[in-house]
Order: structure tokens, then C-alpha cells, then sequence
């Protein structure tokens, strides 16, 4: 054999290499479950055995994810966004934590989908996404930090016993299957995923600087509403008082909707919410900041009365890597 040959048929075994490696790197394992009350440990890890389809309940660990299916409903939709006829809703609670070093995003589009016994697959719906009543769990997400919501899917009236599927990478190897069953069930999120890093969790009055942008909460309250504009039952609403400064030297757009959300102890997110803001009587923080320029405005929320472990979070780079989080309890 020519050198060459000799030159091909090694770059194709170091090739296939490579390949093995990615593909062992991408393999789920089951770490843990919710039912059992057992949390993520070393120890746990060394016991595994691979598993193919997974249970709700199921702490599952692949590549630098952490993926746990925490239940799921029919949400009925109500009077002005029922499903169509021969339909219905069905939505999954999920919950997602990055254990790796770097972060990441998550896109339920394009990750995540159901699938019948037929093997017959359904996308995410944005009709039965509203009618869960949470934000789905997308965005981007930094070592230790979790996120949780809904992800919702318009299927036939009379199907049942679905698997949720979840695309680790979405142009690459890993996928897991969850197996729904065929009642709805509900369960509490772990205590303790035992994440390598911790977010680095700040206070109101902190002035934290991030992306050449100065931010700052200087207050969290929680107006009551009024006689037309109030909270749902068992929620209240949050204004958080935001101020940003440019720092930098070129422009910066500040977009409130886009940029700034609460997240409670499990990870789910609650956005800006119009009925919170209709009674609040300042502006929203958003502005084209010139270099040096500062603004100053609240943004409205919703959430539960019972809620824990609330954090505000401003995403200083929507399309790149970078946010601060900052204690409002």
C-alpha cells in the first residue's frame, strides 16, 4: 500500500475516534428521580444503567444538561382560545440546568417535540403554549443556573400515552424520550441538582456592571390594582425599579420586553405582564442609550402569591452571553 493509502486510512481512523467519543459524550443517564426523593450524586451516577426511554420524574443527565420532566395537563384553553375541533391541549412541565462550564441555549422549537405510539410527531403549538399558562423554558442559560415552564402541543381529541422528546443538540447526537403515560400527573422539582458552579446571586441597590452597561434595582414593590386591573386569583403584581447607565462608548438599546424577566426558585420564568404596567405610573426602562446616557423606569410582573426565591434577570446580551441576577425576596 502507497504512503497515500496509509495517510486515508488513518485520518479515517482517528475520524472514527472522534466520533465514538462525541457520540459516548452525548449518551443520556438517568442520575436520579423525584419519586425516590433522591437527588443527584456521585454515587448514584456510578450505579447507572442505560436507559432508553425515561419516566416523569426522572432526573436525566446529557452532555452538559440536566433534564427533568416534571408532569403534565390538558389545559381546556377557555372561551377565546379553544382547542380546534377533534383536539385538545397538552402540555408538558419541564424543567432544564446546565452542569457544564459554559452556557448555552435552549429552544423548544427546535428541541423539543411529542410523539405518539405510531411514532407519529407533533411540534410545539403556540395556542396550546398560552393556553398552559406559562412561558415555555427557552433562552439562554449559564453554568448553574436552571429554567423551567410549559411547552404545549395541539393533538387529536382521542390520542393518549405520548413520549416527550428532548433534542440535546439540534444539529447533533443525544436525544431522550419521556414517557408521559396515559394520566395526567404533577410533581415538585428537585431540591438539589447538585450543579458544579452557583450563580452569583446580587441585591436591590447593588450597582453591578455587565456588557458596558451600569444596572441597578433600586426598589421592588407590589401594587395592589384597582376596581378593572387586578391580579388573578392566588397572584400579585411586581414592579421592579430599574436604572441603566451606558458605559461604553458605543450606543445601546434597552428593550424591557426583551431584556428583563423574574425567575422564581424552580426556574420558571414570568415576563413583563400589561395589566401590572397599566397601573403602574412610570415608564418602562427602554431607550437608544447614547454613551453616558442613563434611564430609569419600572416593569410590571405577575406572579404567584406563594412564590419563592424570586430573582430579576437582565439579559445585557440577547443574541450573545451575559446576565446578572438580582434577589427581589
Amino acid at each position: 500500500m502507497n504512503k497515500k493509502g496509509l495517510l486515508i486510512i488513518s485520518a479515517l481512523l482517528i475520524a472514527g475516534i472522534l466520533l465514538s467519543s462525541c457520540q459516548m459524550e452525548k449518551e443520556a443517564k438517568k442520575i436520579g428521580d423525584i419519586t425516590t426523593a433522591s437527588d443527584p450524586t456521585d454515587e448514584v451516577v456510578s450505579e447507572i444503567v442505560q436507559e432508553h426511554i425515561y419516566e416523569v420524574g426522572d432526573i436525566i443527565s446529557i452532555d452538559n444538561t440536566i433534564l427533568v420532566v416534571l408532569g403534565w395537563d390538558n389545559p381546556p384553553g377557555g372561551d377565546f382560545n379553544p382547542p380546534d375541533e377533534g383536539k385538545k391541549y397538552l402540555a408538558v412541565d419541564v424543567m432544564l440546568a446546565n452542569q457544564g462550564e459554559n452556557s448555552f441555549n435552549v429552544s423548544p422549537v427546535f428541541q423539543m417535540t411529542l410523539k405518539d405510539q405510531s411514532g407519529q410527531k407533533y411540534n410545539i403549538n403556540g395556542k396550546a403554549n398560552i393556553a398552559s399558562g406559562s412561558n415555555t423554558p427557552n433562552g439562554e442559560l449559564n453554568p448553574g443556573e436552571i429554567l423551567r415552564g410549559k411547552v404545549g402541543f395541539h393533538i387529536p381529541e382521542d390520542s393518549n400515552n405520548f413520549q416527550f422528546v428532548y433534542e440535546a443538540k439540534v444539529w447533533g447526537l443525544g436525544e431522550v424520550s419521556v414517557n408521559l403515560g396515559f394520566t395526567p400527573v404533577s410533581m415538585d422539582p428537585p431540591t438539589n441538582l447538585n450543579l458544579a458552579h452557583q450563580q452569583k446571586i446580587y441585591q436591590v441597590g447593588d450597582l453591578i456592571e455587565i456588557s458596558d452597561l451600569r444596572i441597578q434595582v433600586i426598589q421592588v414593590t407590589y401594587p395592589a390594582g384597582n376596581n378593572i386591573v387586578k391580579p388573578q386569583e392566588d397572584h400579585k403584581f411586581a414592579a421592579v425599579d430599574v436604572q441603566i447607565e451606558n458605559a461604553g462608548e458605543s450606543v445601546q438599546e434597552i428593550s424591557s420586553i426583551v431584556q428583563m424577566y423574574l425567575k422564581d426558585s424552580t426556574g420558571q420564568k414570568y415576563t413583563f405582564h400589561l395589566g401590572a404596567q397599566s397601573i403602574i405610573d412610570t415608564g418602562l426602562p427602554d431607550d437608544e442609550l447614547q454613551p453616558g446616557e442613563r434611564i430609569r423606569g419600572q416593569i410590571g410582573f405577575q406572579i404567584p402569591e406563594n412564590s419563592t426565591g424570586m430573582v430579576f434577570v437582565f439579559d445585557a446580551e440577547v443574541w450573545g452571553f451575559g446576565k446578572a441576577f438580582i434577589a427581589l425576596d
